[in-house]
């Protein structure tokens, strides 16, 4: 068995009970934590080209790093370029970094807004003046593409404190256990009848993913006849609140590989952009 199927089991495993995490107990990690998720994220082997890059920080204690006052010891920032396609691998890869962290029993959240100056004062050159003033309200990176890399994401990760998890949270656990049916997350031209039993696994295990405000943008195609299964926003989809949903759509694309993988499937994976979205393809 390959090293791939070996921890795509694992990862699999880790979908089951992972969930978002946004407060912790105080106090660093054991240092060789950290080294295992560099370890692991510079051995992954993914079915693309993909240049994001992985930044582990640690910030001090008090500071507001994210939008919820949270400021965690141990944090991870995901870098790439800024177009769809960039950001959207980068869900993809980070996903599958959370995922592993969860497999180690740790607590984790993604965040998409964070604070620019904060984040800058562990990153040299993310934070400079005219960033700042593209940022939103000073968190996040802006909502247009530019040149250059960018901290697309942060994600904190640790031991969970549950007993002050906030009832904001309680609630969106709660309704991030509310997953829409296969059928409306479907293409309209794709008959729920026609997709065999190991795709439709797949597209279970993939529409657990997390999303903003558990929107489940995500819609999945299916030709039977290229043998081929497609994921995207809608054309046009906005957001309320998270600019960058081809993100989101990454880490939907993430479980799909994990959940083809574990039926045996080595899809040939391509992603480029079409109109306004990133569009993911696998080819069995």
């Amino acid at each position: 068995m390959s090293s791939q199927n070996v921890w795509g089991k694992q990862l699999i495993d880790a979908i089951s009970y992972r969930h978002s995490v946004r407060t912790f107990l105080p106090g660093p990690l054991d240092s060789k934590i950290p080294e295992k998720i560099n370890d692991f994220f510079g051995s992954l082997e993914l079915p693309f080209p993909n240049d994001t890059k992985l930044q582990v920080f640690n910030a001090e204690p008090g500071k507001k790093l994210y939008n919820n006052g949270v400021n965690p010891v141990d944090n991870l920032a995901f870098i790439s370029q800024t177009d769809l396609v960039s950001i959207s691998k980068t869900g993809f890869t980070g996903e599958i970094v959370m995922l592993y962290a969860v497999s180690l029993g740790l607590s984790t959240c993604w965040f998409g807004h964070y604070k620019l100056s904060e984040v800058g004062r562990y990153i040299p050159g993310i934070a400079i003046p005219q960033r700042l003033k593209e940022s939103t309200l000073g968190y996040g990176y802006g909502k247009q593409v530019d040149v250059g890399e960018r901290v697309i994401c942060c994600m904190p990760f640790g031991t969970g404190n549950d007993s002050s998890t906030r009832l904001i949270d309680k609630i969106m656990k709660k309704k991030g256990g509310n997953r829409k049916p296969l059928e409306e997350l479907l293409e309209s031209s794709v008959r729920i009848n026609d997709v065999p039993q190991d795709i439709k696994d797949a597209l279970e295990l993939a529409k657990r993913a997390p999303s903003a405000g558990n929107s489940q943008m995500w819609r999945f195609g299916y030709d039977k006849d290229a043998r081929r299964i497609t994921l995207a926003k809608p054309i046009g989809y906005k957001h309320f609140k998270w600019e960058h949903a081809d993100v989101d759509i990454g880490m939907c694309a993430a479980h799909l590989w994990l959940g083809l993988l574990d039926k045996g499937y080595s899809p040939k994976v391509e992603v480029y952009q079409d109109v306004d979205r990133a569009f993911w393809s696998f080819l069995l």
